[in-house]
Parts: C-alpha cells; sequence; structure tokens
C-alpha cells in the first residue's frame, strides 16, 4: 500500500503566494501615481500640440484694411507698452476711431480648457472690420495638486500687439 504526502511547504503553486502579494502592494503604490502622472501629462501634450498646430493653420494678426488716425485719435484710443490700444467695444470712448469685439468658441470645455478667441477690428465710421487675430489657449490638464494650473497659448501677445501697430497709419493733428 502506497501513500501519498502532500507537501504543504512546496514552492510550486499555481498562483502567487501570500508573500508575492503582500510584495504586489508596494509596487501598485509605486506605480499607479507613475501610471496617473503620465495620463494626465500625456493628454496636456496632446492638447499642447493641438494648440501649437491650430494656432500655424490659423493664428495670428490680420490686416485687412489700415486705419489713418490723427495724433489726437491715438491720445483717445490710448498706449499699451507704448502701442496704440484697440479698446473693446463696451470701454471704448464714443469718440474713438476703431474698437474691437471678442469672440470665444470653447474646444474643449474641462480639463484641460481649451479655446479658440477671435478679436476684430472695427472702424466705427462705417462699422467695417480692419484687422482680426486669432489666438488658442490651453488651460489646465495637470496632475491635481494645489498649485496654479499650467497654461499654454500662441501667438504671443507681445507679436501681436506689435503685428497690429501696422493697422494704423498716424497723421498730422488735422483732426
Amino acid at each position: 500500500m502506497s501513500r501519498r504526502y502532500v507537501n504543504v511547504l512546496s514552492t510550486k503553486s499555481g498562483g502567487f503566494s501570500l508573500l508575492g502579494w503582500l510584495l504586489m502592494i508596494p509596487a501598485a503604490i509605486v506605480a499607479l501615481p507613475i501610471l496617473v502622472f503620465g495620463f494626465y501629462e500625456g493628454r496636456k501634450a496632446y492638447w499642447d500640440a493641438k494648440v501649437r498646430e491650430m494656432c500655424e493653420k490659423d493664428g495670428g494678426v490680420r490686416i485687412l484694411e489700415r486705419v489713418r488716425i490723427s495724433k489726437a485719435d491715438v491720445e483717445v484710443l490710448g498706449h499699451n507698452n507704448g502701442k496704440i490700444s484697440v479698446p473693446i467695444k463696451e470701454a471704448a470712448p464714443r469718440n474713438a476711431p476703431v474698437y474691437s469685439e471678442m469672440k470665444t468658441t470653447h474646444l474643449r470645455e474641462w480639463n484641460p480648457e481649451v479655446w479658440r478667441r477671435e478679436v476684430s477690428v472695427v472702424r466705427r465710421e462705417d462699422q467695417k472690420v480692419v484687422a482680426a487675430w486669432v489666438s488658442y489657449s490651453r488651460v489646465g490638464g495637470d496632475f491635481p495638486t494645489f498649485a496654479h494650473p499650467s497654461s499654454r497659448g500662441c501667438p504671443d501677445l507681445r507679436r501681436v500687439t506689435s503685428d497690429l501697430e501696422h493697422l494704423f497709419i498716424v497723421e498730422g493733428d488735422s483732426k
């Protein structure tokens, strides 16, 4: 008669031992934040690339018609960093020769928020659009923290104001 004995201390088993499962806990604690962080950074990089692509396609300033203004008009419009300003319609003085109107289109509503902004410069006397610029922005999409969200936008605002300077032809004080 032969007896069969079961070896309780056998290292061969069909699955993880208790020790194997216990070692998986620290591995999961390390791997999970890395995966989550990678997800957020990957999504943010994707939207940054899309913003850059859209901006290259139709971002920037388009001057449709130059506007003749007097030196007095320059004072009415005001200055921003040494450049002639174009105030928004609601804040523009009644005698301002031009004003701006803004339209924002949300391309993605939340985390990250992505939008397209188009600003039109309108000549007051005939309500004709004389210039426009398009910008794109991404805000947020970061790994959850208490820090301020990151952002990416184009074109650079300094370039926009510099390009808009070509919109105006400043004449003498004839007005």
